[in-house]
């Protein structure tokens, strides 16, 4: 069995064998990785730092069945691989990664290059822009955040936009809203509780 696989499976067990935490989350908590969870439609994801960034798994309920996701993050507001059964999806950038004085500088923009399946595909530009300070809530508990545009343009591809809020606190996305290209919400992800750690 591969390891994601293997990671997957003890996901599930957490999930159905774990209350969620009754205490808020801290960043020291968050370094041992957590889990948050949305019960409807389900939707879940484990994120473990892993120096600046992060990695993620994630299982996402399609077509009545789950299917495991999982990507590395250079910055938590910046993914550079994504795995799924589609294949893999790499994006190169050719600026320094310098997110975390994001509320000072206001804007990061980069050129951007997709690779699928290691072949390179198409280029453009990722633009991340700050748009203020705002609160999020899982499970009772508050948590200062950014809020974030998240804007991926490549050639010949519509806009992949992205509404953020993200604590640099814990280090996380709290909840992500999927804008079109009029800026309208295509869909949302707001998590309901998460569990500390992957479940000792």
């Amino acid at each position: 069995m591969s390891i994601l696989l293997r990671s997957l499976s003890l996901l599930v067990g957490i999930i159905l064998a774990a209350p969620a935490s009754g205490n808020c989350l801290s960043a020291r908590e968050t370094k041992q990785g957590v889990l948050l969870t949305r019960e409807v439609p389900f939707y879940s994801v484990f994120y473990r730092p892993d120096g600046p960034g992060l990695t993620e798994q994630k299982l996402v309920e399609r077509n009545r069945s789950l299917q495991p996701v999982s990507a590395v993050y250079l910055h938590p507001l910046l993914v550079e691989k994504r795995v799924s059964a589609s294949g893999t999806h790499e994006l190169k950038y050719a600026n320094a990664i310098a997110l975390d004085d994001l509320p000072q500088k206001k804007n990061w923009q980069s050129e951007t290059t997709l690779f699928i399946n290691g072949k390179k595909s198409v280029s453009g530009a990722t633009i991340i822009r700050f748009d203020g300070w705002g609160e999020e809530t899982i499970a009772s508990c508050s948590y200062r955040v950014w809020a974030i545009n998240s804007r991926l343009e490549l050639t010949g591809l519509p806009p992949i936009i992205f509404e953020q809020y993200y604590s640099p606190e814990l280090r996380l996305v709290l909840r992500s809203v999927r804008l079109g290209p009029s800026n309208q919400p295509l869909s949302e992800v707001r998590f309901d509780r998460f569990q500390i750690g992957w479940g000792n």
